[in-house]
């Protein structure tokens, strides 16, 4: 089983569903917590899914992206595949809700302020019909259904609604006018969900994530278990040459850190100053990432009983962390 990630984007493009649509649109960061910590692959994998999803809003059509990592590296597969208008983050009644108790009471423009526009409304006839309601309030006119009919007389849109008919029954619907701020907050969180996120925003999180990632390889670096070089070759009887070439040829698991160079887990060593067997095999299946196999060797499997891949190989399992090995890399892993 493959993990995913879903993300739902679109915005609106001509006359809308009638009816109550929920959804949900967040950030790349589910993708980007599982990147590699504190490598430049971190920063890729989220610049990729931010493209993917500009791509997707572009269009100007509802749209599903799935995200899928493969295996535990960095790489991910994005799937794109068209939604329908129903799977947005859209509230047609509230719009009709607010709409109705406005034109009921034109000084529910007064608990409005600044933070709602014409724009926020999903529905283009209800940004239209807000828009000429609010300019009609500002004006000292009465924005009542009468006048809002005549000014919407060769609307196309206005008339399929039902034309004058409609603007009764959302006042005969309108709620209290005390309850237009909570409406006006639900249609503009909404709104809000359903824009792609700013550039500043986008880099915000960009910038989150890889703390979040060099917070954690500081951690992992500064544990008691991993050594220097120096007390790595020591600690196999080797020298600190000896231990640079087995890095290289990944017989070795050595993580890079930001601040304190290469750290070596002490734990890939036996009690008889062996090492841990079939890495250079993890590797070859799990790809150059020596973050991404630090976590496979680490992390408990149910298919292992749950037991970490390390502690297997230490007791010579190595055909079972094997096989795991291979299955994650094929994406087949929970």
């Amino acid at each position: 089983m493959t993990h995913a990630v879903t993300k739902k984007t679109g915005r609106p493009a001509g006359v809308a569903q009638r009816s109550t649509a929920t959804g949900r649109f967040g950030g790349a960061a589910p993708a980007a917590e599982q990147a590699d910590p504190a490598t430049p692959a971190l920063a890729a994998l989220l610049q990729q899914v931010e493209r993917a999803v500009r791509a997707a809003y572009s269009t100007g059509r509802p749209t599903q992206l799935t995200v899928r990592l493969q295996g535990p590296s960095s790489q991910v597969d994005i799937d794109v595949e068209p939604l329908s208008a129903d799977a947005l983050p859209v509230d047609i009644e509230a719009e009709q809700a607010l709409l109705g108790a406005l034109l009921y009471d034109n000084d529910g423009f007064e608990h409005l302020g600044a933070a709602l526009t014409a724009m926020d409304f999903y529905e283009p006839f209800h940004q239209r019909l807000f828009a000429a309601m609010e300019d009609a309030w500002r004006s000292g006119k009465l924005a009542e259904p009468i006048l809002m009919a005549e000014q919407f007389s060769n609307d196309a849109a206005f008339r399929e609604l039902g034309g004058v008919r409609y603007l009764a029954d959302l006042v005969d619907r309108a709620p209290s006018t005390t309850d237009v701020p909570t409406f006006a907050a639900r249609i503009g969180g909404l709104a809000r969900r359903r824009r792609p996120p700013a550039d500043d925003e986008l880099e915000a999180a960009l910038r989150d994530a890889r703390a979040r990632g060099e917070s954690r390889a500081a951690e992992v670096l500064a544990a008691p278990d991993m050594l220097g070089a120096d007390d790595f070759a020591g600690l196999i009887g080797a020298t600190r040459e000896t231990v640079r070439q087995k890095l290289k040829r990944r017989e070795i698991l050595g993580l890079q850190g930001a601040k304190r160079g290469v750290r070596y887990p002490a734990w890939q060593v036996s009690r008889d100053g062996g090492l841990l067997p079939g890495l250079p095999t993890v590797f070859e299946l799990l790809g150059d990432s020596p973050w991404a196999v630090f976590r496979f060797l680490t992390q408990p499997s149910p298919a292992l009983e749950g037991e970490a891949p390390k502690d297997r190989l230490r007791r010579g399992k190595v055909a079972e962390v094997l096989d795991l090995a291979e299955s994650q890399a094929r994406g087949d892993f929970g």
